[in-house]
């Protein structure tokens, strides 16, 4: 075999090695960050403040103006034509940029036992309020929304107003009683298109 020959061989060799060898041709490649920052979520809660009872008043028609209080609701006893009013703060936490929430009482939280118990709450009507930092109420739908806070928890004072109208048509409600000691409360994030 000649040396040009032998040369030719060991230089293709040489080449299908390496080929081999490295299996592919590497690309350069590079990364770098953006410091982006940080992404923090927001809070939505609400607490009752402190550890005081609701404060009760009537606020009837036939009233003292402002109210009359009552000092111990269990013993109150709810006629046609009166309104009471239940008075109670809460601590809220709305905080997000983007966030706003509604604030709703659950009405399956007011439980009955018998008939006249039920009977009673047919005839009851119930609206609640609010006042605070961020709080505002529709005019028309009466929802009670509530604007994110940048100090971070506001207190939020809450009122449910229960009122026997006075033309209330049957007897049957009499004797009856709402137990509004689990009464619950509750902030919705408001939904999303």
């Amino acid at each position: 075999m000649n040396k040009l020959t032998s040369g030719a061989i060991v230089g293709t060799l040489g080449i299908a090695l390496l080929l081999g060898g490295a299996g592919t041709f590497a690309t350069w490649n590079q990364s770098t960050t953006a410091n982006a920052g940080t992404v923090a979520s927001g809070t939505l809660t609400i607490a009752k403040t402190g550890t005081t009872a609701p404060a009760w008043k009537n606020i009837s028609a036939d009233a003292v103006a402002g109210g009359v209080a009552i000092a111990n609701i269990a013993a109150y006893k709810i006629v046609p034509g009166d309104t009471l009013q239940m008075t109670q703060v809460f601590t809220v936490a709305a905080t997000g940029d983007n966030l706003k929430a509604t604030l709703a009482y659950d009405p399956t939280s007011v439980t009955t036992v018998s008939t006249a118990d039920a009977a009673l709450k047919a005839e009851t009507t119930f609206a609640l309020a609010a006042t605070g930092t961020g709080v505002t109420t529709d005019a028309t739908t009466k929802a009670i929304s509530i604007a994110p806070n940048a100090n971070g928890t506001s207190q939020v004072t809450v009122t449910l107003t229960v009122a026997l109208p006075k033309d209330v048509s049957g007897v049957t409600a009499q004797g009856g009683s709402l137990n509004l000691s689990a009464v619950s409360f509750s902030l919705t994030q408001n939904t999303r298109a």
